[in-house]
């Protein structure tokens, strides 16, 4: 048998491309035919399938990966100064938490100061707790401020003497110092403990001592304008809770004279009741008449405690902290 080439052929049925451009219904789909389930149908698709399996698990994988994106809901820009605002107030209430007023610098400069025994020539007047704590009500009655009694407020970091410890420190006869979490009863509050008020008597300063004990000595020094200052940073510590204002006071140890450093000398106490007297009644009252000495002494000291309350009132007034 011979092969001969094909000299004529049907026309074939697949339109040319210039065919199908000309006549778009030349290519329509055909219509869909039923899958056939023959094996080599079945075999063709497992063939498929594990061929597309790795690409598939793949794409799972970089779509588990992918962040899912979250609808967006739109949000109200805050204002910034209402931002301003609420950060200021929360300064604030820190901040007024440990307000503890300024004490009269004149009385931390010239009073609270004064030795008391031996042969002490000048020794000071000390107040009675129950008079001065009387003086410090009525002047708060006199502003519109009534007081109570005792009122305990915590959350304070206070510097005490560690009197468990048997450290010695460069000097052995004082304690070590620590820091301990304290609540204080205060001498007065107002009713609604917006404001608070100690007064420092040499008691308090017996007890807050880092002294051991004092030396064998007939004599004993004070210095209450030094644990005004110190009672006065400490009380600052406190920056939670309700806000209060404190008034630190203390026992102006009121005494007749001074020492004058230029002068060598002890001189009338300026302002005291002792400096319109001529200088001979004035050691006759200082060396004779105790008596008289005494009076004039407490009417001072009363006039200096005053003074440090009315300062205390007169600033709070201008800083809005009472009508």
């Amino acid at each position: 048998m011979k092969v001969k080439p094909v000299e004529k052929a049907a026309p074939s049925p697949i339109p040319t491309a210039a065919e199908a451009a000309a006549n778009p219904s030349l290519v329509a789909p055909a219509p869909s035919a039923k899958p056939r389930r023959g094996i080599g149908a079945l075999v063709g698709a497992g063939l498929l399938g594990s061929l597309l399996a790795p690409a598939v698990a793949g794409a799972n994988e970089r779509d588990a990966e992918r962040p899912t994106a979250t609808p967006t809901t739109a949000r109200a820009v805050p204002d910034p100064a209402d931002t301003e605002a609420a950060t200021c107030a929360e300064a604030t209430r820190e901040a007024v938490a440990t307000v503890v007023a300024p004490i009269l610098q004149k009385a931390l400069d010239e009073e609270g100061r004064g030795a008391f025994g031996c042969e002490a020539i000048d020794p000071p007047m000390f107040l009675s707790e129950t008079e001065a704590l009387n003086l410090i009500e009525q002047e708060f009655l006199k502003a519109g401020i009534k007081l109570r009694r005792d009122v305990e407020i915590s959350g304070f970091t206070r510097t005490v003497p560690d009197r468990q410890s048997q450290e010695s420190g460069a000097q052995p006869w004082l304690y070590p110092a620590k820091k301990v979490q304290q609540s204080w009863t205060f001498d007065f509050a107002s009713e609604d403990v917006s404001i608070a008020v100690e007064f420092l008597t040499t008691q308090d300063e017996d007890r807050e001592s880092f002294a051991k004990g004092r030396f064998e000595c007939s004599a004993i020094g004070y210095d209450l304008s030094d644990l005004a200052q110190r009672f006065r940073d400490d009380f600052s510590t406190r920056t939670n809770g309700t806000p209060v204002t404190l008034g630190l006071f203390f026992d102006p140890l009121a005494r007749a004279t001074i020492w004058d450093r230029e002068k060598r000398t002890s001189v009338p106490r300026s302002g005291s009741s002792f400096e319109s007297f001529p200088e001979e009644e004035r050691k006759s009252l200082m060396f004779g008449d105790w008596e008289k000495r005494n009076e004039l002494l407490h009417h001072d000291a009363l006039e200096l405690l005053r003074e440090q309350v009315r300062y205390f009132l007169d600033w709070a007034r201008k800083e809005g902290k009472i009508p």
